[in-house]
């Protein structure tokens, strides 16, 4: 299994491409990409799918 499968799941289910995340963090794709190549900790991986529900809100929201 990958590493931070549960960020990819969440991913996934809202709808929100990685760019997109990486955009909402003010990090470059490259970075995201990196982070999830390992394990992150609890608290990271909340803030996160924090993010992630923040952007697929706003997606829902203007759609």
């Amino acid at each position: 299994m990958k590493a931070n499968a549960d960020i990819r799941q969440e991913l996934t289910t809202q709808q929100v491409r990685q760019w997109e995340l990486a955009d909402g963090l003010n990090i470059s794709e490259p970075t995201l990409t990196r982070w999830l190549r390992h394990e992150l900790s609890n608290d990271k991986k909340a803030h996160l799918i924090d993010v992630i529900k923040q952007i697929a809100f706003h997606k829902t929201k203007t759609a």
